[in-house]
């Protein structure tokens, strides 16, 4: 088992923070989520608080728990469709589109803060 040294977890802290901040704009253009908008900007404040000051994996943990999950994709789930422009069928819309691959980044970054090592 290889655990996590100070320096892996910084490296954890600012990808997470630097995928927060690539998805927060999409986000924000979605006029979307408006709460979780809120949360977002606070998990990055206090990641970059975290970085900056020092850390302790019950800090990482409680960290990495309150990063909100938007899309919670299991095989019963699917986004809400929306009609194409020019009719008929039905697809997923393009905030979806936009959003969920930004969003799986920022959640895997959040979940790698919740475990103290790797096999």
């Amino acid at each position: 088992m290889h655990y996590y040294t100070e320096a892996e977890r910084k490296n954890q802290l600012n990808e997470l923070i630097g995928s927060i901040e690539s998805f927060l704009p999409e986000l924000e253009r979605s006029g979307q989520y408006l709460k979780q908008q809120a949360v977002y900007k606070q998990v990055c404040a206090l990641a970059k608080q975290l970085v900056s000051e020092g850390f302790n994996q019950e800090d990482l943990s409680t960290l990495s728990r309150n990063v909100p999950r938007l899309f919670w994709l299991h095989k019963e789930w699917t986004p809400p469709l929306e009609p194409t422009k020019t009719g008929g069928r039905l697809t997923e819309p393009e905030w979806f589109l936009r959003l969920e691959p930004l969003e799986s980044q920022v959640s895997a970054a959040a979940e790698k803060l919740g475990v103290i090592g790797e096999y």
